[in-house]
């Protein structure tokens, strides 16, 4: 079940390791004779290179009650429009994990791409989920392998907030950012104390979670866990699930140092172990794994269902395809992850100097078993160095770096497909890939016009192993034209290098190998400006966005001619744009009420993609409604998702889908509302508890229509995806800190 992991080339390593200490260290020595910047350029070195903006904004001008950046609407002080959700936001929406956090919010949203295993991504601005970075303490160690199913292990127990910054190339030190970062900030514990979270609820959701915190003497130390249980979901009685089961444990620790030879040391390591389901109801993966022949499902079962439960309908004829006759085995897909991961920031100033220094490190392991498709077993490590020193020339305060980034992926699989030219063979690393990509950047933040205008330049290039040289620019503006109104604007270019596994799922594992001699990496251009008001009652911002994605990456199926599968780039580009407007009105010192809209343009000729992107809808509204007297805390939100295109996205023009009674699948989807309440009550300083419901409509997909859908020739797909996958839940539980 193991196969064995090439190593890196650890000269390689080393060398520009040697290269991303020693470059900066040159810097304070001519950097003290520099001319002195402003007393406002001054204090913004206070900011490390990783984050959003190497300098943050103007000193704001106070106002009393005026809004926070985490109230939607509001934006934190940075010159790049910044999105914050912090610890108090986080217990409010009840989320449990990142996904959950991040979804329904305007210009924010999860996208699943599977019904049976749920793998799932973050989406800014409706773009495809891969194109979403994200970063750790401003280190970007995850890749779309880790991404596919990783998001849902990761908790938010320990965290300060959440940074969300939309566009391309959004951060100096992400350049694979195609649509955004997402950076998890951790919270450096200021006193002795933590908390336990007990909470239970529908479909036998269990879950508690523990935080502890000492401090010392310079530093601190923070631990954390998670262990969180899901049985699967069957919705509409056909034995097959809408919703994984899962069954998680994270542990994670972090420390902190205040001192250590003049550095100041953050740094955290987090354990993940999740085993998954989906398909089979239950948790017994040795008895499905065993379960390879009769039909324990029933087809007849949902809206348009086949006449016979152990058939369904050829659309070609209307003759019945079957029996199934592969067991629970079948349709199940299984995955076990284990994640390793480590992520440490060391910061030191020279005067009006800083340098610093950054670690990452990922090791992560997937163990899954694709029912009919294949079993497959992916190993791969990451490594994320970076170098970099801030200091003032002049009247720019200037940011140059080095950063060495290492991605590989190894894996064993074994086709399952009877029809497949590879099938029982063990094939070894198939969809392999080794990326190692060392990047210098360099920035520049300047005022003008007395300060009313900031201006934040920056170029980087990057030289990877199998694509060559990458140079992407960016450019943000930060225009005060008042106290409370301000301007942004940002044009930017990104680029990510296409994997394997994620753009294919399964289908890579019937394949000898992939051909990638055509590839190309995957690049955007992005314009965008963001309108931002906020006084001590009313927050709203309004933004226009535009992203054009190149080279988007496609597999082909060619195994007709060489056998193998073709890594090549859309013949077209795949264009988005949309508007959101998103406000808060404080309406009295206890209730708050939120409204937000976003409105979406796509461009794309749906036969150059093939069917490989996912339903996104035209329009979404959102509402919510915070009520805040004493103890009590009570949270309405609710979100209307518009029609979506099907027949667009899914390219019925060339792959037209059917249901199981031979039907044809609709072209446009419902709107529907999606409703969340919950409420807490602080008993006293140590006991909180709270109650929750979910869904409170209880909509579901599968009762309108079915994830499960057939191809022109009767052949059975899980990917017909528009809607909720799981009805009304309900959560209850306490905490209690101390």
């Amino acid at each position: 079940m193991k196969s064995q992991m090439n190593l890196p080339p650890f000269a390689s390593h080393i060398a520009w390791l040697g290269l991303c200490v020693s470059a900066p260290l040159a810097f304070p020595i001519w950097a003290s004779a520099a001319e002195p910047i402003s007393a406002l350029a001054q204090s913004r070195t206070d900011l490390p290179a990783g984050s959003n903006t190497t300098a943050p904004t103007l000193p704001p001008v106070v106002v009393t009650g005026r809004p926070s950046a985490t109230v939607q609407g509001a934006l934190r002080e940075d010159i790049v429009k910044t999105e914050t959700i912090n610890a108090q936001e986080m217990a409010k929406t009840g989320a449990t994990n990142l996904t959950e956090l991040m979804s329904h919010r305007p210009g924010i949203d999860v996208q699943v791409e599977c019904s049976v295993c749920n793998v799932r991504n973050i989406t800014l601005n409706n773009l495809p989920g891969r194109f979403t970075t994200l970063m750790l303490d401003g280190v970007p160690i995850f890749s779309s392998v880790s991404n596919a199913y990783g998001l849902d292990m990761i908790g938010l127990n320990g965290l300060e907030r959440v940074d969300i910054a939309r566009g391309a190339g959004a951060s100096l030190i992400a350049p694979e950012s195609l649509g955004g970062t997402v950076n998890l900030v951790t919270k450096r514990p200021t006193r002795d104390g933590g908390e336990i979270d007990l909470s239970g609820g529908s479909y036998g959701f269990r879950r508690g979670t523990g935080y502890a915190a000492k401090t010392f003497d310079g530093g601190a130390v923070s631990f954390s866990g998670t262990l969180q249980n899901h049985n699967s979901v069957d919705g509409i009685g056909t034995g097959i699930s809408q919703y994984a089961g899962y069954d998680r444990q994270l542990f994670g620790m972090g420390l902190f140092l205040d001192d250590v030879g003049g550095f100041k040391i953050k740094s955290r390591y987090d354990h993940i172990d999740e085993k998954r389901m989906g398909g089979p109801l239950g948790n017994d993966y040795d008895a499905v794994r065993s379960s390879t022949s009769g039909n324990p499902f029933d087809f007849s079962k949902g809206p348009h269902g086949s006449p016979d439960p152990n058939y369904w309908v050829n659309p070609s004829d209307g003759t019945l395809v079957g029996p199934y006759n592969d067991g629970r085995f079948g349709l199940s897909q299984t995955i076990f992850t284990k994640r390793d991961q480590f992520a440490g920031t060391a910061e030191r100033a020279f005067g009006d100097t800083k340098l610093r220094f950054v670690l990452g490190y990922a090791d992560h392991k997937q163990d899954s078993w694709y029912g009919g498709d294949a079993d497959y077993f992916g190993k791969q490590k990451q490594y994320y160095l970076e170098s970099s020193v801030q200091l003032p020339v002049a009247s720019t305060l200037v940011t140059a770096g080095l950063t060495y980034r290492y991605e590989d992926l190894h894996s064993r699989s074994i086709s399952k497909d009877p029809s497949s030219p590879t099938f029982g063979t063990q094939r070894t690393d198939a969809d392999t890939y080794i990326y190692r990509t060392p990047g210098v950047f360099l920035q520049g933040y300047r005022t003008f016009f007395d300060k009313q205008l900031e201006v934040n330049a920056s170029l980087r290039h990057d030289q990877n192993n199998v694509y060559g040289g990458i140079t992407t620019p960016r450019l943000n503006m930060l225009w005060h034209h008042s106290d409370n109104v301000s301007s942004r604007f940002a044009a930017g270019q990104g680029y990510r290098f296409p994997t394997s596994f994620f753009e294919l799922e399964h289908a890579i594992l019937s394949a000898p190998a992939v051909d990638r001699s055509q590839a190309k990496p995957e690049k955007s251009n992005n314009l965008s400006y963001a309108l931002n008001y906020a006084d001590d009652r009313f927050a709203v911002t309004a933004s226009v966005n535009h992203t054009t994605i190149k080279n988007l990456a496609l597999f082909v199926d060619d195994t007709a001619n060489s056998g193998n599968y073709l890594l090549q780039p859309a013949r077209s580009n795949y264009t988005i744009n949309n508007f959101d407007l998103v406000g808060t009105w404080q309406v009295t010192p206890r209730d708050s009420l939120t409204a937000g809209f976003e409105r979406y343009q796509y461009k794309f000729n749906a036969a150059d993609f093939q069917g490989s992107l996912f339903a996104r809808p035209d329009y979404r509204v959102t509402l919510a409604f915070d009520h805040d007297a004493g103890p009590w805390d009570f949270n309405v939100r609710a979100t209307y998702t518009g029609p979506q295109d099907l027949a667009k996205f899914y390219d019925y023009a060339n792959s037209p889908r059917f249901n199981l009674d031979g039907t044809a699948k609709p072209n446009k989807s419902p709107g529907f509302w999606i409703m969340d309440l919950r409420t807490s009550y602080q008993m006293n300083k140590t006991l909180q508890i709270y109650a929750g419901v979910n869904n409170v409509f209880d909509y579901q997909q599968a009762k309108k229509d079915n994830f499960l859908w057939l191809d022109g020739q009767g052949n059975l797909d899980v990917t017909h995806i528009w809607g909720p996958r799981i009805g009304r839940t309900v959560v209850a539980g306490l905490k209690l800190s101390f």
